[in-house]
């Protein structure tokens, strides 16, 4: 075991600043030090523990293998610290001045912005929300967004995030009325046929209907994809494209009455609805504060 009476935690971070910005240069800037004193860090950590953990390249430096498996437990670590120290500072939603980031599922941006901000207005009217699409990088995204509310995880990595499911509901596939199609029974191999409007990934933040279509040597005739749900009921009413939906928001949106509705012949797909944040945060007043908002938000539209 490492005595860390003899070990300078400092060196830590700057291991991580150099794993960010890929430069001495950059790292020193981020931290406020000079190269120098960055680079003589680099010496001494390089010493204790025993890899040379970074080589120059023509962009900078590169990490070794070695710091590559470090980069996640370090990262975790002065997390974990940083949470910790920022216990002594309670959160009082009244009075707090704060930013938080998020990402939400556009199918159900609809129903919990709007809610959201209600709650926001009347018990923390300092907190501003500002809402990322889910184009951001995976690789990054924790540095960026306190928390998703997203479908299905998908390949989040378990270790550094925490989930908690808010919603889980069966998929309808919409058609218009008159859709020369309307009266056959909604087969796998029908509706990849069919041709279809989709939501963007980078409103979802999944692939798992082309998923489970690939499973099934299936692939969706997708003529039109869009960036929002709100532009989807109109042309679905308008042309013989299709689309899915969760099955609640078809008594949400009064647009979804006047389409024809079938289950989604994929009977593994659910639309699961999760709330996500990663680990490092999870004690951290603030974000404790608005996981339990927007739990309650979901918990109330069941009730309804």
């Amino acid at each position: 075991m490492v005595n860390l009476r003899n070990f300078d935690l400092n060196l830590l971070v700057i291991f991580r600043a150099i794993m960010n910005r890929g430069s001495i240069a950059g790292a020193a800037e981020e931290i406020g030090l000079s190269p120098s004193a960055v680079s003589h860090a680099l010496g001494r950590l390089r010493i204790m523990l025993n890899d040379e953990l970074f080589f120059r390249s023509a962009d900078g430096v590169q990490p070794t293998d070695r710091a590559r498996e470090l980069s996640a437990d370090i990262e975790r670590g002065l997390g974990f610290i940083s949470t910790a120290i920022s216990q002594q500072h309670r959160f009082v939603p009244g009075t707090a001045r704060r930013t938080f980031t998020l990402q939400v599922a556009d199918y159900v941006s609809g129903f919990l912005l709007p809610r959201l901000a209600q709650r926001l207005q009347s018990e923390a009217p300092g907190l501003s929300i500002d809402i990322l699409p889910f184009s951001v990088s995976s690789d990054s995204v924790w540095d960026r967004v306190d928390m998703q509310v997203r479908l299905t995880p998908g390949r989040l990595k378990p270790e550094m995030v925490r989930s908690q499911r808010l919603l889980a509901d069966e998929i309808a596939v919409l058609m218009r009325p008159g859709h020369p199609r309307a009266g056959e029974t909604m087969t796998a191999e029908l509706y990849a046929e069919l041709p279809h409007v989709k939501l963007s990934q980078s409103a979802t933040g999944t692939t798992v209907i082309d998923d489970a279509l690939a499973a099934r040597g299936l692939k969706r005739s997708l003529p039109m994809t869009v960036a929002s749900w709100f532009d989807i009921p109109d042309i679905v009413a308008n042309s013989d494209l299709i689309a899915i939906a969760p099955r609640r928001l078809l008594s949400l949106d009064p647009r979804l009455g006047h389409l024809l509705s079938a289950p989604l012949p994929l009977t593994e797909v659910v639309f699961s609805f999760d709330l996500c944040w990663d680990l490092r945060t999870e004690r951290e007043p603030g974000q404790r504060w608005l996981r339990r908002v927007i739990s309650e938000i979901f918990d109330t539209s069941d009730s309804d």
